[in-house]
């Protein structure tokens, strides 16, 4: 399914806000308190976080309202994974989820597909393949989009290579650290200190 650039491009713009609109769910329709679920899904919330901050300090400046890459990083954590700021966000998505209960899990995965399966990162891929051509097509034979699996060994090394970068990392995801901080906080003061 092909979506027009006007939509792609609204919703790589807005892609932030979805976040916001799983807060505001969570608040209107909050779930079931159960320990051992609120557990695992701060686990998950934390491990999704650690892959974006991961992420964010091998590639320059990503918090733009227009697609672009000045360099293809093949290096990192994107040598796993096409999307590893994206695969982040899911994974958190997930964690939030669970805390809330197992409804919100179905609700989430299928908006995560919608938004960023099938309008966002079909919208970034074809920029990539027309600023880079052979060399991303040979990037995305070899690496997933969004879940690490083995499929014909890692990319070769890149002569862009960088080494991590922490203070990028930090202040590119400052941003990504506060709304997880808010959204966890929502949903710890929903399930037990807002139930009745």
């Amino acid at each position: 399914m092909k979506v027009s650039k006007k939509v792609s491009s609204t919703a790589f713009k807005c892609r932030g806000l979805f976040w916001g609109v799983f807060a505001a769910g969570i608040l209107i329709f909050p779930g079931e308190f159960d320990l051992a679920r609120f557990v695992v899904g701060l686990a998950l919330v934390l491990g999704g976080q650690a892959l974006r901050f991961w992420a964010a300090g091998y590639i320059p400046k990503y918090r733009t309202e227009v697609i672009g890459a000045p360099v293809l990083v093949t290096w990192g954590p994107y040598k796993w994974v096409r999307n590893p700021l994206y695969a982040g966000n899911a994974i958190m998505g997930l964690g939030w989820s669970l805390m809330v209960g197992w409804g919100w899990v179905a609700a989430f995965v299928v908006a995560f597909m919608l938004l960023y399966s099938m309008i966002i990162i079909p919208a970034e891929e074809e920029f990539l393949a027309g600023k880079f051509g052979n060399e991303y097509e040979e990037f995305k034979k070899r690496v997933p989009q969004l879940i690490p699996y083995p499929r014909g060994g890692f990319p070769d090394k890149s002569p862009n290579e960088k080494p991590f970068d922490a203070k990028r990392a930090r202040e590119e995801e400052i941003y990504s650290i506060r709304v997880n901080l808010v959204v966890t906080a929502i949903i710890f003061a929903r399930l037990f200190l807002f139930r009745y």
